[in-house]
């Protein structure tokens, strides 16, 4: 029988934008009271679905009891802190942000699911990354380096075609390499020192900076670096936070990171509020900028008529 699972928080959860765009919420999908998605574990499908509670998220799965407390460490690792825990004080702005987002949870993933869903989402919507991993999980019984290899290169390609075709023998060489490495000696990698993490993600098939910095911030905990997006690239420098000459080059990213890291480690768990601000009121062309919670502290605001 489904059963609740309760995890607590200190603030009312935000599911909704917790749920809008982390790459792009690990894949989740939503249904009429909350969202869903399905696991697989000790050879079993799992569905489970998440809610709003009173200051808490309420998950309901029908687990074996071999089965359930493994799923349920796995949802303390998905659904980490909210933003209202990160230390994100050292400008106004910033500050307003916190508050503002303050129910958001941050979100975490197990290294290799990051980087599937990551190299998924590349050039793509959240819709679409949303319809194509359960599809992929689907046929693999569960998204491992080892049964990702093992679907044939046409194969994969069909199942990931509005993802983008193309991908698909970059991401069967990207999996073989990690299976015959072992996903363990991944893991320790990716959650090992920052540095070695970067190279050695980026040396893999179709995997630049930006998708490699998704899987430490995500996957590896990493504060070191963050992934910049057109989003993050525009809304930053619009703050004030980081100014740029609006060319999207490695330098002015690597320095861009710098100058945003220098406001606390825990800008780089937060760097996706920025993506929220930028696809509601500091869109592309002319931000709205009356209808923003920041209006009164940021320095690129529109006058008023």
């Amino acid at each position: 029988m489904p059963r609740d699972h309760t995890m607590p928080f200190d603030v009312q959860p935000d599911l909704p934008a917790t749920m809008d765009i982390q790459i792009p919420a690990l894949a989740w999908q939503p249904t009429g009271a909350g969202w869903q998605r399905t696991y697989y574990l000790d050879g079993r499908q799992i569905p489970v679905e998440v809610r709003e509670g009173a200051d808490s998220l309420v998950f309901r799965f029908d687990a074996p009891p071999t089965t359930q407390t493994r799923l349920e460490q796995i949802l303390a690792d998905t659904f980490t802190v909210p933003v209202a825990a990160l230390a994100l004080t050292a400008s106004p702005i910033l500050s307003a942000i916190a508050d503002e987002y303050r129910g958001v949870v941050v979100m975490g993933a197990s290294p290799f699911e990051a980087l599937v869903i990551t190299i998924l989402s590349q050039n793509r919507t959240g819709e679409i990354v949303r319809t194509v991993y359960p599809r992929l999980a689907a046929r693999c019984h569960g998204i491992t380096p080892e049964t990702v290899a093992a679907v044939p290169v046409d194969e994969l390609g069909e199942l990931i075609r509005s993802a983008g075709p193309y991908k698909a023998p970059r991401l069967h060489q990207t999996a073989a390499t990690i299976a015959e490495e072992g996903e363990a000696a991944f893991d320790a990698i990716v959650c090992g020192p920052d540095q070695k993490a970067l190279d050695y993600l980026v040396s893999l098939p179709g995997v630049a900076h930006k998708t490699a910095a998704c899987v430490l911030t995500f996957a590896g905990g990493c504060t070191s670096t963050l992934p910049v997006d057109t989003h993050l690239f525009r809304v930053v420098d619009r703050l004030g936070l980081a100014r740029h000459d609006g060319r999207n080059t490695p330098a002015n990213r690597d320095q861009l990171i710098s100058t945003l890291l220098a406001y606390g480690p825990d800008l780089a768990p937060a760097h996706f509020l920025f993506l929220l601000l930028g696809r509601t009121t500091c869109v592309s062309g002319t931000p709205r900028c009356r209808d923003c919670f920041l209006a009164g502290l940021c320095p690129s605001m529109e006058p008023q008529p």
